[in-house]
């Protein structure tokens, strides 16, 4: 179970990060879990420990992500780079095998409620994946590295962005009332989305599927493969 001195007091995560404005799309590479009723289920139960505490937004299970890679801004990014940074990481991560990651506690980190993976090392061996197919095209100063991630990678699952500076002991003490065992889910892919940062009265990140790239499954078997029905923008 997750510490008390474990979690950070809230803060507003939606402050004006640099770079981002109304209607600008962020290409990034994630894992996504569209149809992994069991992590929905599991981070609901989290989720609903916050009803009646003020300006904490749960995500809908739609939106559930971990971040892996990001690529840049859509409108800096032609059309011919994404289409060969898509087949660089195909070629890159078919040479790794599926993996299953496990979600437990959730922690509050001050502008967040995540859940971390267990175990790290598959998230961290695929990113770095990730990133060499990025190096094959945009060469070695071309790949960035966002600020949360610039201390360490810590991959997690966000289940609630805060909107509000606050003592975290309530929200804590909610988060411990919950008991529940951990949940697993297989890792079979990553993809890449083009995501938009909703301000009021959505208050989080939506996004439609540009590619996906299967893990332990030659190129081929991955090229064309997208899931419309993911990136629909729903009102949730």
């Amino acid at each position: 179970m997750t510490a008390p001195h474990d979690h950070v007091p809230l803060r507003d995560h939606w402050w004006p990060r640099p770079g981002w404005r109304p209607g600008r799309i962020a290409l990034t590479w994630h894992l996504v879990f569209p149809h992994s009723t069991p992590l929905a289920r599991h981070v609901a139960a989290y989720q609903r420990a916050f009803d009646g505490l003020p300006g904490v937004d749960p995500v809908p299970a739609e939106w559930l992500h971990l971040t892996v890679q990001a690529i840049g801004w859509a409108d800096e990014t032609p059309a011919a780079t994404v289409s060969a940074v898509v087949d660089a990481v195909r070629a890159r991560v078919s040479a790794l095998a599926p993996f299953d990651l496990e979600f437990d506690r959730p922690t509050i980190y001050g502008e967040a409620v995540a859940i971390r993976s267990d175990p790290d090392a598959p998230v961290a061996r695929l990113r770095e994946t990730v990133r060499a197919g990025l190096r094959d095209v945009l060469g070695d100063d071309g790949v960035p590295t966002a600020p949360e991630q610039a201390r360490g990678f810590l991959p997690h699952v966000t289940i609630a962005y805060s909107r509000v500076d606050a003592d975290v002991a309530p929200y804590a003490t909610a988060l411990a009332g919950v008991v529940q065992p951990p949940t697993t889910v297989p890792i079979t892919e990553v993809t890449l989305i083009r995501q938009e940062r909703l301000l009021a009265p959505h208050w989080q990140y939506r996004w439609t599927v540009e590619a996906v790239a299967q893990l332990g499954a030659p190129p081929s078997a991955s090229a064309g493969h997208r899931d419309d029905d993911l990136g629909q923008q729903l009102d949730l």
